[in-house]
């Protein structure tokens, strides 16, 4: 039991020992006034003095030391989220990155027992006969390319996953990675209760043939006949009616049925069983199956859409399906107590085989993970779930077989109280028309399963034979089922509900840290400056005198007091709400007698109107706190330093950003310092969006947004921050206030018209600042024509190279040259050559400004890969000899950015190498990047055939039929073609002699072209 003492030796703060404070005090005066001041009495006055000062400043420090917590809490009692303090889930996680994390994320899935993600790279090394992706590619030396024809060289894509998925038992629906369905009791049967159990088995969910009734109508089904053909197993064909998309549908469909339990006495005859599928039974296995089938297609869509919200750079997913089902049947004599109860047995020995086969991942509580003695860091790495934590060392535990061994599972039954001995062991593996494949019969310590394939126990087909003293019995199988549904049931709840997730922000206690207490009240009575004044006799001199003592002391008092302040507000420094001040200060009206110390410049205009209610450092032009307290330069430098420490607390800075971030003056060349209330503004958001940030740093945008109908949603391709989490972070890093994916490329107010002309021609016009139209360039045949003409045209213009006025009887004509040199008239007809020169300027300058432009496209090769042989392949620099060095694959783990080269700091060679720089670190390490810095010309090609190639890709991965194939191969190739022909450009410079302008942008090498000066 903890006692509560009272130390004798209280380990105290300089700032709380009152001792240690009066005693520097007291050397301080002996240093400064020992000549004249010699007696450090109690009694003296100004020891008095130190005393007060002394007590006052424990005060202070004592406050100072209280937690953090409670510091930074509001009167309301709780702590602002404008505070960068970060729970543990929202700061620690990240988005899968890794493929236990994709594991997590799927089995975190109502109805996802477990999840394995096949790397295809890995799986197709050593068989040249499988390829990564949805075709074969291969590198031809002798041409120098990529093709499809089959040679020595062929190309793994990295970065590329199958994903399998094994769903859950259901309750009412069985096995949901199969189309059986197990039935009791059928129809009109007239046995007893349990007596029968039938399994009728029809194609699985992702059976071509079942397509259609995905979409079906539970309620609809009508018009049912069956047929029946002999076999091994009774062949059923339905024919029945459904509504499917207000479209009325028949379908026949064909499965078979087996007998799993015969009715005591009796073998049922294919006869017999027919009889038992009258209307309403078939009714009734119809809707269970497609139920079933719904199901699991729901929980796959749902799996689909959430890999692709959370798919990592440079890596995509060729299939989401669910896995597939290899029965293994065992065969067993278990000698079991007398008194033990065999179905109770067999069940459980069934769901210990169960569970060998596929083990199930638990789902643990924050405080099971902390008993388990992980820290927080690691609780808290990968994904954040919604059902519990996932210990990573268990999953790995669960990966697929490839051998499951007849020891294993005989030390499990041995395991289970009442049964003392397994004999006769025995497994079976069946294929998918339940025939016992002979190569694997009879295996009696291993049994091998198909790669990708999970061993799933054949309850049916095993047979369990117990020996109660050397008698044997069976179990009834019906109950067995009853009880291991119940099992089943019970690990079913694994994933929790309602529980705690997170460690919350510690809760803090409110205190008035700004409270203050004048230390004239702490002086003795008779010095008459304290809450009891002087006596009412006093005389004027006396008075004076006090007056003189209160306002010496002031000084001291209005010190500390802001010093408390300061503390009281010292939540506000480290938030990131937008503030005014970084020094606080407070009025100490309240002291007695105190205002006529106070200065006033006018009747009542005393410091407290002028300074302390006007605690501002941001206005313009400077008041009064800002000559007092704090200047808006120092608030500047203070603020941002203050967002520098939050920001380290992340090891993330803007320091480069700062040196590197230029607004350059065309005219002059010359380069001006960022303002740095916008670069206070840069800091604040990232800092607000960077949990956001952080989680998405490495992963890709979602390129198949859906719907709730599953159908895509078009508003989450373009116009949108659907983007990566690296571009999203980068904008901030750059100081880019828009990170979506937009047109970067636009040309000002402009509008496309029609003329009157048989047949119509299309002109472009434009607009100048004060809304006067200026006539367009020259009449086009078709829009495509206008639209082709028209980048290299506005390329020219907001160049500035490329344009001049002539005059032409007595006005003035400005003229455009195009890339074929004709002159294209912008405006005609000014009435001097100062008219057409203003209007040219308004034109550029709104043409310039009116672009928001600060941006970025990222491409991701992967994405770019063939579907088929009738894809282009991306151009490749292959060595004569065959010696690759990664050239030979041009998708795997490549990234391009494009950025448009326009925008005024984007022509800073200083800047590009700054962005550029941030844009390989915070990329990942594996992935290879090409960045260009693109024309209007060319970003107006690429943007247009970027935004249909988006578009067209998430409606194929919707919906992957072979018209959408097809659409998505033409513009697929089109992308790819101008992708690879992009390349940078460079701000224009000049030769120039000593005599011209020394602003004049010089050449250099390797970062300007070289240009024309217009005189």
């Amino acid at each position: 039991m903890n006692e509560l003492t009272i130390s004798k030796t209280p380990a105290l703060t300089n700032d709380q020992d009152y001792a240690f404070l009066l005693q520097a005090g007291l050397t301080y005066i002996e240093q400064l006034g020992s000549d004249t001041w010699t007696d450090y009495n109690e009694h003296d006055p100004g020891v008095t003095i130190l005393e007060a000062l002394c007590y006052a400043i424990t005060e202070l420090g004592y406050r100072s030391g209280l937690p953090v917590q409670d510091l930074l809490t509001e009167q309301n009692g709780t702590i602002s989220s404008s505070q960068t303090l970060y729970t543990a889930k929202t700061i620690l996680t990240q988005a899968p990155l890794n493929i236990d994390d994709y594991r997590k994320l799927l089995i975190d899935i109502i109805g996802v027992h477990n999840a394995w993600l096949l790397p295809e790279s890995h799986y197709v090394l050593n068989d040249r006969n499988k390829t990564t992706g949805e075709v074969a590619i291969f590198a031809d030396c002798t041409t120098d390319s990529l093709v499809y024809t089959n040679t020595p060289h062929a190309i793994y894509l990295s970065g590329l996953y199958r994903v399998l998925l094994d769903l859950d038992n259901d309750d009412q629906l069985g096995d949901l990675n199969n189309g059986e369905l197990q039935v009791l009791n059928p129809g009109n049967s007239s046995f007893a209760s349990g007596a029968v159990s039938l399994t009728v088995a029809f194609p699985a969910w992702n059976d071509s043939s079942v397509n259609t009734l995905l979409g079906a109508d539970l309620t609809s089904v009508s018009n049912i006949s069956t047929t029946f053909a002999s076999g091994a197993d009774l062949t059923i064909t339905i024919n029945f009616a459904y509504l499917s998309g207000g479209q009325n549908t028949t379908i026949a469909l064909t499965g078979t049925v087996s007998v799993d339990l015969q009715p005591a006495g009796k073998t049922l005859a294919n006869t017999d069983i027919e009889q038992f599928f009258d209307t309403a039974f078939t009714a009734q296995v119809i809707n269970l199956y497609l139920l079933k089938i719904q199901k699991t297609n729901s929980i796959v869509q749902i799996a689909t859409a959430t890999l692709n919200q959370n798919r990592n750079l440079c890596e995509d997913f060729v299939s989401i399906t669910t896995i597939t089902d290899e029965e293994i049947a065992i065969c067993c004599d278990i000698d079991v107590t007398p008194s033990a109860d065999m179905e109770q047995i067999q069940a459980q020995v069934f769901y210990a085989i169960e569970e060998y086969f596929d083990p199930s991942v638990n789902f643990y509580l924050l405080s099971d993970m902390q008993a388990k003695d992980y820290t927080t860091d690691e609780i808290f790495e990968g994904p954040a779930l919604q059902h519990g934590f996932i210990d990573t060392t268990e999953l790995e535990q669960t990966q697929l077989r490839e051998e499951i061994y007849a020891s294993e599972i005989i030390s499990l039954i041995m395991n289970i109280d009442g049964v003392l001995a397994a004999r006769n062991f025995r497994m079976t593996k069946y294929d998918a028309q339940d025939n016992p494949i002979s190569t694997e019969t009879g295996k009696q310590w291993c049994m091998p399963i198909s790669s990708g394939c999970k061993p799933v126990l054949a309850d049916t087909k095993s047979k369990i034979l117990f020996y109660k003293n050397q008698f044997p019995y069976t179990a009834s199988l019906a109950d067995v089922r009853s009880i291991l549904q119940w099992m089943n049931a019970i690990k079913a709840k694994n994933k929790l509900a309602g529980h705690t997730d997170d460690i919350p922000v510690p809760g803090g206690t409110y205190y008035p840290l700004d409270s203050y207490t004048s230390v004239q009240d702490l002086l003795p009575a008779t010095y008459g400056i304290g809450n009891a004044g002087l006596p009412v006799n006093s005389t004027n001199q006396r008075m004076g005198q006090a007056n003189q003592l209160r306002a010496y002391m002031l000084l001291y008092d209005q010190l500390l007091a802001d010093f408390f302040s300061q503390l009281k507000n010292a939540k506000e420094l480290f938030s990131t709400d937008t503030t005014v001040q970084t020094y606080y200060a407070q009025f100490l009206g309240e002291i007695k007698d105190v205002l006529p110390v106070y200065k006033a410049i006018s009747p009542g205009n005393i410091i407290n109107e002028l300074v302390m209610t006007a605690q501002d450092a941001t206005v313009t032009p400077p008041n009064p706190w800002q000559a007092l307290y704090e200047t808006n330069e120092v608030f500047l430098d203070r603020r941002n330093r203050f967002l520098d420490h939050l920001m380290s607390r992340f090891a993330e800075s803007f320091n480069q950003y700062v040196l590197l971030m230029y607004s350059l003056d065309y005219t002059t060349q010359q380069e001006s310092g960022i303002d740095p209330s916008d670069l206070i503004k840069s800091k604040i958001q990232f800092l607000q969006n960077y949990p956001g940030v952080s989680y998405q740093r490495g992963q890709a945008y979602n390129y198949c947004p859906l719907k709730t109908d599953l159908s895509v949603d078009t508003s989450q391709l373009w116009d949108t921050g659907n983007v990566s989490g690296a571009e999203k972070k980068l904008s901030s890093l750059g100081g880019f206030s828009n990170f979506y994916r937009r047109f970067l490329y636009c040309i000002g107010t402009s509008t496309i018209i029609t003329t009157n002309d048989t047949p119509a021609k299309y002109q472009f016009q434009f607009s100048d600042g004060q809304g006067n139209t200026l006539t367009s360039i020259t009449t086009y045949a078709t829009q495509d024509d206008l639209n082709a003409a028209l980048p290299a045209f506005m390329d020219q213009v907001l160049s500035g190279e490329y344009y001049n006025i002539t005059q032409t009887g007595s006005n003035w004509n400005i003229y455009v040259t195009d890339t074929l040199g004709n002159n294209l008239a912008i405006s005609n007809n000014f009435l001097s050559q100062d008219i057409a020169n203003t209007v040219l300027t308004q034109f550029i300058t709104q043409f310039s400004n009116e672009c928001d432009a600060e941006g970025m496209h990222l491409i991701e090769h992967i994405l770019l890969r063939p579907r088929n042989n009738t894809f282009a392949l991306a151009p490749v620099c292959l060595d004569a000899n065959c010696n690759f060095c990664g050239e030979q694959d041009p998708y795997s783990f490549r990234i391009s950015v494009v950025l448009p080269y326009w925008p005024a700091h984007f022509q800073s060679m200083a800047f590009r190498s700054y962005f550029e720089d941030i844009i390989r670190q915070e990329l990942p390490a594996h992935t290879i990047v090409k960045i260009c810095w693109v024309g209007d010309a060319m970003m107006y090609d690429f943007e247009n055939k970027y935004k249909t190639w988006i578009t067209t890709l998430a409606t194929y991965k919707a919906n992957p039929v072979t018209a959408n194939l097809t659409s998505l191969q033409t513009v697929n190739d089109s992308l790819l073609a101008t992708l690879f022909t992009l390349y940078s450009q460079y701000p224009v410079a000049t030769l120039h002699d000593c005599a011209e302008s020394v602003n004049t942008n010089p050449v250099m090498l390797g970062k300007t072209i070289l240009g024309s000066l217009n005189n």
